[in-house]
């Protein structure tokens, strides 16, 4: 029999905190504050243990036997517990298996775990009793599913790359797009994850700079609410047509980071240089509300409620003064304009079959809609070509 091999998986808890001395809300673990985060790690931390000792308890008596061939042929037993990781506390499943699993069989295993998340702890609250007036804590504690597992290999591995990023604790229009990037990055372009990412560091950030990262993010948005651009968005995918699935490219676009931001909006025929765009869906529905999911865990508001107007108005025309758009930019191209306006995209993304298709089917913008009327007639005119032709001559 091959000597017993043990393999841990680690991801992230999230935890919620409700201090008895001030119950007025949940505070996430990671914006518990430096004066008091000692004190309630420790607290934390000695409560998993005692609830991994009744489940360990527990499973000795009435867990049923599992038929661990569904997962891997080689895994003998596989138990969850919570570690303390470099101050946060991990949910960790430890494998024990005869022989070193291989790629394939470490992925049917995190599958599995994955299918565990919803299942067992994190049911409800735990009491964490300590010393002090209303004698202590009550935590909320789940496994989000968008949140990374990690073999000790890989999570040593993204820690290692974490000592290169900047640190960021003030959003500013330059520092969002750091935050932006490391996101991208970090995650290899997974959307589900990058939301993560984001979240987890906004929850660590003051409120100020949570509502500051959200202006930031729909001001962007807004300055690319562009007619040329949603052209692009049009051949790229078909979903580009309806105005959530607009809303959703922009996003995507953003994700992108700044210099392709910056680029579309001065040329959108620049796109058909990434080459993500038409071999991927090119849409982000969640990234516009990452903030505000952070924003509502850490005050239980709504950031769209709480961010004033006016000032949102000065940070789009702070963001405003970095932009330069392409001269057609605000012009609703009809499929036959396509592809004198955007000539690589339709090269790249359309065959003429399919354009003739297109513009066979008619208009592509509501020719009765005041908003498109009105853009067509503020478009700059187009001038006329100098004739070469003398007057009552020949031509040169």
């Amino acid at each position: 029999m091959s000597e017993a091999v043990e393999l841990k998986l680690y991801s992230p808890l999230q935890i919620d905190i409700i201090d008895r001395d001030a119950p007025d809300r949940a505070v996430p673990f990671q914006a518990v504050g430096r004066d008091c985060r000692s004190e309630y790690t420790r607290i934390i931390m000695n409560a998993f243990r005692a609830i991994q000792a009744q489940e360990d308890a527990r499973n000795a008596f009435t867990a049923m036997k599992q038929n661990w061939a569904e997962v891997c042929e080689k895994i003998v037993s596989l138990t969850r517990s919570v570690e303390l990781i470099l101050g946060r506390p991990y949910n960790v499943f430890t494998c024990r298996s005869g022989g070193k699993l291989d790629a394939e069989e470490v992925n049917f295993l995190k599958q599995h775990c994955r299918n565990q998340w919803d299942r067992g702890w994190g049911e409800g609250y735990a009491h964490c009793p300590r010393e002090g007036v209303n004698l202590g804590l009550y935590i909320h504690f789940w496994q989000d599913t968008a949140a990374p597992l990690l073999t000790r290999e890989e999570f040593d591995r993204a820690r290692i790359m974490a000592w290169g990023r900047i640190s960021v604790k003030k959003i500013t229009p330059d520092t969002f797009w750091t935050l932006i990037d490391q996101a991208r990055i970090s995650c290899g372009g997974n959307q589900k994850a990058a939301v993560y990412w984001l979240t987890d560091h906004l929850l660590a950030m003051e409120l100020e700079q949570v509502l500051n990262f959200h202006s930031i993010l729909h001001g962007y948005m807004e300055l690319a609410n562009k007619y040329g651009l949603w052209n692009a968005a049009l051949i790229i995918q078909e979903n580009g047509r309806y105005t959530g699935g607009f809303d959703d490219f922009r996003a995507w676009l953003i994700f992108q980071g700044r210099k392709t931001y910056l680029s579309a909006l001065k040329d959108p025929d620049s796109l058909a240089g990434v080459p993500a765009c038409g071999k991927e869906s090119c849409w982000f529905a969640k990234l516009p509300y990452v903030a505000n999911m952070a924003y509502e865990r850490l005050t239980g508001r709504n950031a769209y409620h709480d961010i004033p107007p006016a000032d949102y108005r000065q940070v789009v025309a702070e963001l405003k003064k970095d932009i330069v758009y392409g001269p057609k930019i605000g012009y609703p191209h009809e499929w036959s304009e396509v592809a004198a306006y955007l000539p690589r995209l339709t090269a790249r993304l359309l065959t003429p079959e399919e354009l003739r298709a297109c513009i066979r089917r008619g208009h592509l913008w509501n020719p009765d809609d005041p908003a498109i009327q009105k853009a067509r007639a503020e478009a700059p005119k187009r001038k006329k070509a100098r004739s070469t032709k003398k007057k009552g001559g020949e031509t040169r």
